[in-house]
């Protein structure tokens, strides 16, 4: 999957100056089966969005149940959501008319287009600028730093460093797991990595605490 998301980035310096412009085409919400991963904060944040547009809203189970689909990463069970594509252009669930419906919550991929940032070390960040739709590199210049500073939030830094150094220990964890607890195990990775948020808190406290209730449930059944 990684290597999927991988496949157009160009890396490119901090202070680099890049041409871009948003064309409110839709062309970037299109063709994107399996590759719009969706992070814990942003289930949460979108979560948090649906509810305040529509009071029915019932809850996160729901919101990845309806929009969101599960992409295997490795053998061992360990997972990501992707947002749902409809139609024969597989266009982006939440598109409508060329409009992102949920443009106050998109996920960070979307938010920060055409710039991924992909933690360098545990204090820094490699950028890359993703070279799908050639088109949009016109107009106006930018600093890939402005950029990133504009719309890769400090939550969102601090978020990435906790979940992508909690990657190894987990999966590592779930390949101990034996067989005939691989359900169980699932179901707490679900529970904890994206769906036990309480939506009315802030997110970063939970995700920590849901971390380490996570590993310690997972080390119960190989101990």
């Amino acid at each position: 999957m990684k290597e999927l998301l991988m496949k157009n980035l160009t890396p490119v310096a901090w202070n680099e100056r890049i041409h871009f412009e948003c064309h409110h085409c839709g062309a970037c919400c299109r063709h994107v089966k399996d590759s719009v991963p969706l992070e814990s904060l942003d289930v949460y944040r979108i979560a948090r969005f649906l509810r305040s547009q529509d009071k029915s809203f019932d809850s996160i189970d729901y919101m990845l149940s309806r929009y969101a689909e599960p992409v295997p990463l490795h053998e061992c069970g360990y997972f990501i959501y992707t947002l749902k594509t409809v139609g024969a252009d597989d266009a982006c669930i939440f598109l409508k008319d060329n409009r992102c419906t949920i443009q106050a919550a998109k996920p960070r991929v979307c938010l920060t287009y055409p710039l991924v940032a992909e933690p360098d070390d545990a204090s820094s960040f490699q950028y890359y600028l993703s070279m799908e739709k050639n088109h949009h590199f016109t107009g106006r210049k930018f600093k890939a730093r402005d950029w990133m500073n504009q719309y890769f939030t400090q939550e969102d830094r601090a978020f990435v460093n906790a979940d992508i150094s909690a990657v190894p220990e987990i999966a590592w964890l779930l390949r101990q797991i034996p067989e005939k607890y691989k359900h169980r195990a699932l179901f707490f990775f679900l529970l904890y990595k994206y769906t036990d948020f309480d939506l009315n808190q802030p997110f970063q406290e939970q995700y920590e605490q849901n971390n380490k209730r996570l590993i310690t449930s997972l080390e119960a059944m190989i101990s």
